[in-house]
């Protein structure tokens, strides 16, 4: 068929994997519909990457499914490692600083279910048995060419596309971008199945001996995922199938202790790989996920990653596509998640080869250090913050900045710790309202999908300062009303009459929000819908935030 009215989308997803359905539902939940594509004529059932971090549960609260994805999946609370079986590293998620600190084991199909469910609550679903086989770029758009079941043919015309198809995805073949990498030397037997042993359920576990390296991931009460290297596999050929008895035989000669382990549900040798694209799209076309980054499994990131993927590239489609930002905004697509894919990587190669050292006296080696440094509270704290990826940032985007001067004449504010700089994620709050009566959360003031312009009164705000703010909050409020959402937080003994009859006025009584944004005097933070902050000011200044603004609004 020919291009038609009814072939038409703003931005076709090709993949409804978690990151193709990411994509659509934020999207949609910025005002966008989307078409979305997938070759299998339905979902997978395996569990797949199954482990989702703390940032990423932060970005689901926002898009409203983080008590459904809560309510079905398992906590997992701690990170153990093992040497011939025995212990020789501990961490504890409890210290991790977010509203959610564990790593949920939820099974990617099922995760899938519940992002389709959100998706279908827009209106939208998936579109299967459709392959993209073809893509025509012009300064206008693009024309998708699609295969469908019957071997016809659908052409779509859209204004963007984002492959979000995998591995070996069909977006970036046609893009002609190169998958730099290579595999690891070594196959791997994952087994799905029943498990009783003496380690902690609901840890992860990575067991190092000099016959391969184990991992374990706990999946449903006693069921696991344990992942075998096979250092002695003939890599160049072809491995029979596994069987449990693979597994039990593996597990007594690594010193693993446990009682009984069956019933797969799934039984498979795998190669792993370490592969990336120099960029993340070309013209209309961006990819996300593991179709511009693959890499091993160590530590959970990939599906995560993709996810975050998506979200940092919707809001910027969306708010190009409405004429509400320049499309330049999209080059910091690659900039900003190009070097978060990087660093994911390098650490998780890193930390595969690392745990995957035979050498016995680098083996020895590693271990003192292992056993050493993971008992030191900075070294947790790193981990930690690594792992759930909520130290991730774009301090380094071109489209984030700050004129930020702190006073050292302000008690309790003198080299304060700086943890909230421009480019940084904002970390959520308890918010009351002026008069008591109403309680709120930050991150729900996030769900609104505009930018959030934070204006905090500082902690002795004078006649001048309270004047810029309200020049701030009117300018903005007339100027940018659809594009940003103003809130201010004060110390309520030191408001004006007026200040008091403002919407989204917030206490902040102890001044500790002020403290942890470093506010001493009158300052605004500008959040951005994916909840990092695009810009901020201190002392608080009409002139420097809008000459600011238009790097992302028109």
């Amino acid at each position: 068929m020919t291009a038609s009215d009814n072939s038409r989308a703003d931005v076709l997803v090709v993949g409804a994997g978690p990151t193709g359905l990411t994509m659509a539902c934020e999207l949609a939940r910025h005002g966008i519909t989307p078409r979305i594509i997938d070759e299998a004529p339905a979902p997978s059932d395996k569990s797949k990457a199954f482990g989702i971090h703390a940032r990423t549960l932060e970005l689901f609260e926002t898009m409203g499914i983080v008590d459904t994805v809560l309510g079905q999946g398992n906590i997992c609370n701690g990170f153990d490692m093992y040497n011939h079986g025995k212990p020789l590293a501990h961490v504890i998620f409890d210290s991790l600083e977010s509203k959610y600190p564990f790593f949920l084991i939820l099974a990617q199909s099922d995760t899938e279910k519940i992002l389709n469910a959100h998706l279908e609550s827009y209106g939208i679903r998936v579109e299967r048995e459709k392959e993209l086989v073809g893509i025509e770029q012009s300064d206008a758009g693009n024309t998708a060419r699609l295969k469908i079941k019957d071997g016809s043919q659908e052409f779509i015309e859209c204004a963007y596309i984002t492959g979000c198809d995998g591995a070996h995805s069909s977006s970036r073949h046609i893009l002609g971008l190169e998958f730099k990498g290579a595999p690891y030397p070594s196959y791997w037997l994952l087994a799905d199945c029943d498990l009783d042993w003496k380690y902690p359920l609901h840890h992860l576990s990575v067991f190092i001996h000099p016959l391969g390296v184990t991992a374990y991931f706990p999946l449903y009460r006693d069921r696991g995922r344990l992942m075998f290297e096979l250092p002695d596999a003939p890599v160049d050929e072809e491995m029979p199938e596994p069987a449990i008895e693979d597994v039990r035989r593996l597990m007594s000669e690594r010193e693993i202790d446990y009682r009984s382990v069956g019933n797969p549900n799934w039984l498979a040798y795998f190669k792993l790989h370490h592969r990336m694209v120099d960029k993340y799209g070309d013209g209309r076309v961006f990819l996300c996920g593991d179709s511009a980054h693959i890499h091993s499994p160590i530590g959970g990131q990939g599906m995560n990653t993709g996810i975050q993927d998506s979200y940092n590239l919707a809001w910027k489609l969306a708010l190009v596509l409405k004429g509400r930002s320049p499309e330049s905004l999209l080059d910091s697509y690659n900039t900003e998640r190009h070097r978060v894919g990087k660093g994911v990587v390098s650490l998780t190669d890193m930390a595969t080869k690392m745990v995957g050292i035979h050498n016995p006296v680098l083996a020895a080696i590693r271990n003192k250090l292992l056993g050493t440094l993971s008992k030191l509270d900075p070294v947790q704290g790193k981990i930690l913050t690594t792992l759930s990826q909520i130290e991730i940032n774009y301090r380094e985007s071109p489209i984030v900045g700050e004129r930020w001067y702190q006073p050292d004449a302000v008690e309790g504010y003198h080299n304060y710790r700086r943890d909230l700089e421009a480019g940084e994620r904002v970390k959520d709050y308890a918010l009351t309202s002026l008069d008591g009566k109403t309680s709120a959360r930050l991150y729900g003031l996030l769900r609104d999908t505009r930018h959030k312009l934070l204006l905090f009164a500082g902690a002795l705000p004078e006649d001048m300062e309270f004047d810029e703010l309200r020049k701030i909050r009117r300018s903005m409020e007339s100027e940018y009303g659809d594009r940003i959402a103003v809130h201010t937080i004060a110390d309520t003994d030191s408001l004006p009459p007026d200040f008091i009859k403002m919407n989204s006025v917030w206490m902040d009584n102890d001044l500790a929000i002020h403290r942890d944004f470093g506010a001493a005097k009158s300052s605004l933070y500008l959040i951005r819908p994916d909840g990092y902050i695009g810009f901020r000011n201190q002392p608080a200044s009409l002139s420097d935030l809008l000459e600011y603004l238009p790097v992302i609004l028109l």
